[in-house]
């Protein structure tokens, strides 16, 4: 929105805990400002606008977590059809080799709960210490051999992404390991990867390349009334995959690293909402990902909910507030203005007898 600038001010801004805990809404997930004694404030024909000048936060949960380690394996065994539902380790992994590593483990780990006996793996790819960027393929692929005659047929491994009560059922599993995603729960004919098998050995091939991050960015939403737009299925997991554009309460979209969530910016900065709203008394914040979930808490000794009020996860912020100018109407702008007096001389010819303004 174009205007002249009236009045500025910054706002820092921490969820580190001080001392004793504060409201349920002083977490890193979902906290408050409020200006009880200087609230933020326009007149008519000006607005406010608020600008995301710099976050930082520690990136406190694991690259492979709940919302994309899930996956199952479903396998005929004396005719009778058996489901065997997986996680690969929640944990940081320093390449795609060592997800897909990991993944063969956890893949044979199921067959042999299934089949009674031993496997053994081959020709993994990527290999252990594959990471992106290098010469070589990203499509997960192995051959698990049993050690005694299989007895397992039509095995197929699914990559879950459909609601039900289990909020993890919801999963990018599916980006993770490179394989096709499956939307109905009720679906156990379709396998995310190819499964051949031959003999007694069990071939896996995924059809696209692995990555090793599936939440790269953090969206800081703010709940003030304003302009901001966005695509539907961004920031809300029920919404279908289309060019359909709502309302959006999103403020800023940080980059996730592999230490921090952090980005610095100024006065230019293209994240920014402008608010008719006359009196701004409170700010209310939340850090998602991009399907509008919060982030997996690290649950190391059972208790990681806990890491926003007595642990590590916290965010720190630099907000800038301005107020801006834009006219009664939206389009004319509150400015000092000159006028001019006429009057007809002797002659009947126009003459400037005085004026008022700058």
């Amino acid at each position: 929105m174009a205007g002249v600038l009236s009045t500025t001010k910054s706002i820092f801004s921490s969820t580190q805990q001080s001392g004793s805990v504060g409201s349920s809404l002083s977490t890193f997930t979902r906290f408050k400002i409020c200006f009880t004694s200087t609230p933020l404030t326009c007149k008519n024909g000006q607005v406010n606008k608020i600008s995301l000048i710099q976050f930082n936060a520690m990136r406190n949960w694991y690259t492979v977590n709940k919302y994309n380690s899930k996956f199952k394996v479903i396998y005929v065994q004396g005719g009778v059809e058996s489901t065997i539902t997986s996680n690969l380790e929640h944990k940081d992994y320093g390449s795609i080799g060592d997800v897909a590593y990991e993944f063969t483990l956890k893949l044979k780990s199921v067959l042999e709960t299934a089949h009674g006996a031993g496997f053994t793996a081959a020709n993994q790819v990527p290999v252990v210490g594959y990471k992106t960027g290098q010469t070589g393929k990203r499509s997960f692929g192995v051959d698990l051999t049993s050690v005694t005659t299989l007895s397992l047929s039509n095995i197929r491994v699914q990559f879950p992404q459909y609601h039900s009560t289990d909020d993890t059922d919801f999963n990018d599993s599916y980006v993770l390991l490179g394989g096709k995603r499956i939307t109905d729960p009720l679906d156990t004919t379709t396998s995310s990867i190819k499964v051949t098998i031959a003999g007694n050995k069990v071939t896996f091939q995924a059809p696209f390349p692995m990555v090793l991050q599936t939440q790269p960015y953090m969206y800081l939403s703010l709940n003030v009334a304003n302009d901001n737009l966005q695509t539907a299925n961004l920031g809300n997991i029920n919404a279908a995959i289309d060019e359909h554009v709502t309302s959006s309460c999103f403020l800023g979209k940080i980059p996730i690293q592999n230490e921090y969530c952090a980005i610095q910016l100024d006065e230019s900065t293209p994240f920014f909402m402008t608010t008719s709203q006359r009196t701004v008394t409170e700010l209310l914040f939340q850090c998602l990902d991009g399907h509008g979930r919060a982030f997996p808490f690290v649950d190391d000794v059972g208790d990681g909910d806990n890491i926003e009020t007595e642990g590590n996860l916290f965010s720190d912020m630099i907000i800038r507030h301005e107020v801006m100018d834009i006219g009664s109407d939206g389009n004319v702008l509150d400015a000092p203005f000159k006028t001019y007096n006429y009057q007809l001389n002797s002659v009947g010819k126009p003459q400037l007898i005085g004026g008022g303004g700058f």
